[in-house]
Parts: C-alpha cells; structure tokens; sequence
C-alpha cells in the first residue's frame, strides 16, 4: 500500500487530449435539446437587450424630463422601469432555467454512459488505472463538462448581445467617441489569446492533481487499518501534504492568472475612456451632443467593461471544460471487454481441459503459468493448491476470462473458452473469491445478488441455513432482513464469506470455484459448509483453490503448482505417499 502512495508523483494523464473532434462531440449532446435550447438562447438575447437597453431611458429622462422639467417623461419613465424590470426577470428565469434543465441532462447522460463503460472494461484497465482517478472522472469531470460550457455559453451570448447593443447606442450619438473605444479591442484580443494558452496548459495541470487528490484519499480510506498498526500515519499525511499542496498550487495558478487578466484589460479601457473624455472636451464635439447623449456614452463606456471582463475570463471556463472533457471522452472511447465468442454453454456438468496454458501479467517479467495442461472430469471436485504466486488464483481469472488465455489453451466441453459468449461463460460459473462484494442491503438481497434465475424467500433460507448464515442472522432483529451497511461494514470476515458462499450455493452454475472462499471460517463452519457443498455439487464441477489443506482432503483430485507449473497430480492419500512437494506444504501447514 504504501509503494501505492508513493507512486504518485504528478504524472500526465493517460486519457487527455486524444480526441481531435472534441467540440463536435460536445455540441451532439445538447443538440438532443435543441427546442429548448433556442428557446434558452432566445430569453438570453432578450435578456440582454432589455438590459443593455435600459441605458437608453437615461436621454429621454434627463434631456426631456429633467432638462425641460417634463414630468410626463419621468413618469412614463417610472412605469417603463417597471415593465422592463418585469421583462427582465421574465427572460433571465426562463434562460436559466432551461439551461440549467439542459446542463443536468447533459450531465446525467455523460455520467451514465461513464458508468456504463465502467462496467464493462478488461481487468487489465483497472490494474493500470487508479480507482480514485476513475472515481474523479465520473464524478468530477463530468459535472465540470456540461457546468463549464452551460456558464460559457451564457457569457458569450449575453454578453456579446449586451455589448452589441452598447456599441450600437454609441455609435449612434457619436461615432467620433466610439472609434476611440474600439482601439482597444485588438489589444484586448491579444491579451485574451495570451492567457487563454497560459489557462489551457495549468488547467490541464490541475486536472491530473484533481486525480491525484482523489487516488491518495481512496488508497488512505482502503487502507486506514494498515497505517494504523503500521503506525505509518505521519508519513502518509506527509505524502499527502504534498500532493494536496501541489494542488493548491495549481489551482493559484489558475485564480492568479484570472486575477492579473481582469485589472489589466479594465486599465486599458480607462485609457479609452479618459480619451473620451479629452475628446469631449473640444467644442466642436461638445456641440454636437446633448447632456442626455454624452451621459448615456459615458454609462455605456462603464457598461462595456463588466462584459469585457467576463469574456476575458471566459477562457478560464472552457479550458477547465475542454481538459474535462477530453479527459472523459477518451475514457469513453476505450476498448470494452473483447467478447470474441457466439456459442452458448449449456447448463450441463462440464469437463475442463487446459492444454499447454501459458500467461504472463501484462508488465510482469515472470510467467504466472508455465505450459501448464491438465484434464478435469465432468463432475468432479478438484483442488489446486500451492505457495502463494504459483499460479492458483490465475487459473481461475482466465477460466471467467476476466484475462484472456491464449487461443485453444482453455476448453470446456471441448470448446475453447473464447468461442463461448462471456455472458453465457460466466452464467456456468459460482464463483467464491476472499474479495466479496456486499451492496448496501438486506442479507437475505445480498444472497439473491447476481444470481441468474429468480428465486423464492425459502431457497434464500435453505442457501442461508447451508452456508451457516443463520447462525448470525437470527441474533439479528429482522434476521435475513436485516441491512448490513456499505459492504457490509459491521460483518465480521467469516460473516461475509458465508454470505458469498450462500450465493454460490443459490446460483444455477454449472461449474463452481472456491479460491479461499473458508479462509476465514472457524472449523466447525467450514466443516458445515463443505457437507453442504458436498450435497449441493452433485452433477457439478467443483473446483477448490486452497492454503488450508485440511479442506481439499476429501477432493477426487489435487492439482499441486509451483511457480506456474505443475509439479504434482494425485488424491490426497497418493500425494502424501509419494512424500514430495505436496507432503511437504502439508508437513508445514502442521
């Protein structure tokens, strides 16, 4: 756990950038709300004219009302305040809104089909992936995709309308006044394309700390119990210290360019404006205007500065966007679990064949199996035991084919494994690992979980009384109907193996594995338990992976591996009389 943490140095991230369509896969989740969408953008324009056009009412109030003390103007000037304000609100609801709508469906179906793809990666994705960077993506990345881009789309529009409209009034009472204010927009322009470069690269920066973040929290959360009796809590706070600083850093990265943007492009708008005013102060220019008129200018000058700094910062938001979502579409777009078969394995009792069986963990130099090549009958229990890394476990990965064996090296039926689907493969298959899953639920839902037939509350007792269940659930006040928690977080480490091996034991599989599934049982339960077995895997193939060799005794025959390959194949009486390997771990095992 610990080389884990340490290991995580700020690296790139391995889904950014790849997809050269970006924007064109963006736009085709919100063209599925196209209508409302344009009736959005509609109540934003009409938003933005309304408000952009209240500055229009100051000519009229003062040359005509104040000037000429017409107070008919003032007080059509007050109910037109009203209905315009009335107008306002009326279109900033109706936009919000519907953008809101658009943007919380657009997160959902990016979320959804995120988790979706989760489901249905090779095995092999997730050892060269963290859980917490996996977590972030689908959490994070996805509500910062659509929020990002929602909040850029109504800055350009309104924005862009509401200058528009400003510069339009301008130009209107003075084109002379206006021409000096729009000097400044080429330098502006600049500005904005200089930092849009700087925000593009540090949001990427803080994305990837964003995922570091969150994978030093998850290994810390799995492994809490370890740096407790490891007592290496200090030095797992330190590495954490430093990877959430470095977060920190980013993120001031990114608030600190924000900052200096605003500050300087309002500075080289005031230049235009004290232009303005030095302008304004000759005669001939003086002449041509109304109080109302050089009034209404300079508030539209001052109005034109708020949307100037929000279109400057808009790089800021569709950077963040544009990382998330390149980070997340390339996510999506990784290779599902290769599913090369079309034949149906039939619920029937199998034989299982390995023939030659060679495989190596990706990145690992050391074979996990060496020309491995045994038969198994029909109906007949089998166990592979060995020291720990010879292999065991790895047998039963490639059986489910949660990796994939090389082509006619697995057979069932004599069929090689990879013409068979995996839906219908993994049907034929109970499979009873030291890793269970719990969900969040009642006892007697955790043992119908998965099971691949429909199942009535007695067959959850009967499975529940074979895998000694009861023993605990009937000193629980609802019994089986009792919730255990977040997988099953009160349950003792016997309690949830029983649990599992209950869903084994109601599950219509043709083929069952057990790799350690008594680990963590008492005597008395396991022998409980294996009589249940014994009964319930009639006209099945029972195949056991064990350290406690007390509890393969009875197997029809022992598979013994070493370092990936086979070293001995006999029953247990044959194996010890041989006084070899197999006589030797059970000599250790006492």
């Amino acid at each position: 756990m610990l080389s884990n943490i340490n290991s995580l140095e700020i690296s790139s991230d391995p889904f950014a950038n790849k997809n050269p369509s970006l924007y064109r896969r963006l736009l085709s989740y919100y063209l599925l709300h196209k209508k409302l969408i344009f009736i959005a953008l509609l109540a934003l324009c009409l938003f933005s004219l309304v408000d952009a056009g209240m500055i229009y009412l100051v000519k009229p109030l003062i040359d005509q009302g104040l000037g000429k003390t017409n107070s008919n103007t003032l007080q059509l000037g007050a109910l037109l305040i009203i209905g315009i304000f009335l107008l306002r609100g009326s279109a900033s609801f109706i936009s919000n809104y519907a953008i809101a709508y658009v943007s919380s469906k657009v997160t959902y179906q990016i979320r959804q089909q995120a988790f979706d793809k989760l489901l249905f990666l090779p095995r092999t994705f997730f050892d060269n992936n963290s859980r917490g960077s996996l977590i972030a993506k689908l959490i994070y990345d996805s509500e910062q995709v659509s929020q990002t881009f929602a909040t850029a789309v109504v800055i350009v529009i309104r924005e862009s309308v509401i200058i528009l409209v400003l510069l339009t009034m301008m130009f209107y009472h003075s084109w002379q006044l206006t021409l000096i204010f729009l000097v400044i927009a080429p330098i502006i322009a600049l500005i904005i394309n200089k930092v849009s470069q700087r925000f593009k690269m540090i949001s990427r920066a803080l994305q990837k700390s964003m995922g570091q973040v969150s994978k030093a929290t998850e290994q810390a959360i799995s492994n809490q119990q370890e740096i407790i009796l490891l007592n290496t809590a200090s030095q797992i706070s330190a590495q954490f210290e430093q990877i959430n600083n470095h977060n920190r850093q980013q993120n001031m990265k990114l608030q600190a360019t924000s900052a200096i943007t605003n500050p300087v492009i309002q500075l080289i708008a005031s230049f235009a404006i004290a232009a303005v005013l030095l302008l304004a102060s000759n005669e001939q220019v003086l002449n041509q205007l109304s109080p109302g008129s050089f009034t209404l200018i300079l508030i539209a000058m001052g109005s034109l500065l708020k949307p100037l700094k929000q279109l400057s910062n808009i790089n800021q938001h569709l950077q963040k966007g544009l990382t998330a979502a390149s980070s997340l579409f390339s996510f999506l777009d990784e290779k599902e679990e290769h599913d090369t078969g079309s034949k149906h394995l039939l619920a029937q009792c199998s034989n299982i064949t390995f023939n030659n069986l060679s495989f190596s963990y990706q990145g690992k130099a050391q074979p996990a199996l060496k020309h491995f090549s045994v038969k198994i009958k029909a109906g007949s229990s089998v166990a592979f035991v060995g020291e720990s890394g010879s292999g065991k476990s790895t047998l039963a990965r490639l059986l489910l084919r949660l990796y994939q064996s090389p082509p006619q090296s697995i057979f069932i039926n004599d069929i090689a494994i990879e013409n068979y689907s995996l839906a219908s493969l993994r049907a034929q298959f109970a499979f009873v690992s030291q890793d269970i899953v719990l969900i969040d639920d009642t006892l007697a839902n955790n043992i119908r979980f998965g099971c691949n037939r429909p199942v009535s509350n007695e067959e959850v007792a009967q499975a529940a009384l074979d895998a000694n269940v009861t023993v605990f659930a009937k000193e629980l006040a609802l019994g089986l109907n009792t919730p255990i928690g977040e997988n099953g977080r009160n349950l003792s480490g016997g309690q949830r193996q029983r649990i599992a091996i209950a869903r084994a034991m109601l599950r219509d599989a043709s083929i069952i594995i057990l790799d350690e599934a008594t680990s963590a049982l008492d005597n008395h339960s396991e022998q409980h338990i294996q009589e249940a077995f014994t009964r319930l895997s009639k006209n099945k193939t029972l195949l056991i992976i064990a350290h406690k060799l007390s509890s393969i005794r009875n197997a029809d025959e022992i598979i013994v591996l070493n370092k990936g390959e086979l070293v001995e194949q006999g029953t247990h009486l044959e194996l010890l009389a041989k006084a070899g390997y197999y006589h030797a771990l059970h000599q250790k095992s006492g």
